[in-house]
This record gives structure tokens, C-alpha cells and sequence, in this order.
């Protein structure tokens, strides 16, 4: 029974295994049509791109959180890279052409730094696609129906930063 038992087991990895490479080829190909979609798609307006941060949260997991606060415009983060905590203190704004941007001071174990990172949105129908400006890929950022693994989703109302930011702020 164990060597049947085995054998389906090993069988069914390799046929996962045969079934991924003739896949890559057709991933690669999403990549290219999504950047295709994207350029064709219409810029989200900057009333759009308001609604969709105003006063949320944006969860990077447990890489950081960045917070777009309507007073002031004011952003603010936490980060972690290779177990070391950081924190920046910004604005965010909307340039235009779909664009959300945020400037910060940013604080960490290495030292002080000034950093500007821009996001371009453009939407086709329920579908929102989104790049880091300049060079960034396009992906869906937003599916047309629910899926759990959009980005999207990890905008959650509310201030998932401030207390966290406290903490490492009195460690430094």
C-alpha cells in the first residue's frame, strides 16, 4: 500500500513539475499582454485615485505599511528590510495621469534618507492596472472579479501605521 500510495505521490509531482514548464512560457506572455492592456486602458482620474487612498492604509505585508491620511495629505510608514525597522514621514499627492505619489523622510538603521515613489493607475471596464512610475511593471492591480490575491485588497480603511511607528521610534 505504501509503494502505491509512493508512487501516485511522485507521479503527481512530476506531472506538476512537466505541467509548470509548459507554463512559464505562457506566463511570460501574460506579462506582455497585461503591459499591452494597460497602455490601452484610460488613466484613472484623480478623483479616483483619491477615493481609492484616502485615509487607507496600504499593507505591504510584513515588509511595512504606508498610510494616506486626508489632513495635510500626510503619509506615513514602517518598513522592514532583513529584520530592520524603519519609518517615513511624508505627503502623498495626486500629479495627474492616474498618478499617486509620496514623498518621505525615511529613518532606519542605516541612516536618514529623502525618496519619492509614484504609482501609475489606469483602469479598462472593472479591471485597474497598476506600475511603480517610472520603469515599474504593469500587473492587475484590481481583477474584474473578486480575487484574493489583488493588491487591492490590501487598501484597508483606517491608520495601520502610527502605532507601529511609535514602537520603532522609541527603540531608536
Amino acid at each position: 500500500m505504501k509503494r502505491v500510495l509512493g508512487n501516485c505521490i511522485g507521479t503527481a509531482f512530476a506531472c506538476s513539475i512537466v505541467f509548470l514548464a509548459f507554463q512559464l512560457p505562457a506566463m511570460a506572455k501574460t506579462a506582455v499582454q497585461i503591459a499591452d492592456l494597460a497602455k490601452k486602458a484610460e488613466a484613472v482620474p484623480d478623483e479616483g485615485i483619491y477615493q481609492m487612498y484616502q485615509n487607507r492604509s496600504w499593507l505591504w505585508g510584513r515588509n511595512g505599511t504606508g498610510y494616506f491620511a486626508v489632513q495635510r495629505r500626510q503619509f506615513s510608514a514602517w518598513t522592514s528590510d532583513k529584520g530592520k525597522l524603519g519609518y517615513g514621514d511624508g505627503i502623498w499627492f495626486i500629479p495627474g495621469g492616474g498618478k499617486l505619489c509620496f514623498r518621505a523622510k525615511w529613518h532606519g538603521a542605516g541612516g536618514d534618507a529623502n525618496a519619492l515613489s509614484c504609482f501609475e493607475h489606469r483602469q479598462s471596464g472593472r479591471i485597474l492596472y497598476q506600475r511603480r512610475v517610472p520603469d515599474g511593471e504593469w500587473y492587475v492591480f484590481r481583477s474584474s472579479h473578486r480575487n484574493l490575491a489583488d493588491e487591492f485588497l490590501k487598501l484597508k480603511h483606517g491608520d495601520y501605521v502610527t502605532r507601529k511607528e511609535n514602537r520603532i521610534k522609541a527603540k531608536q
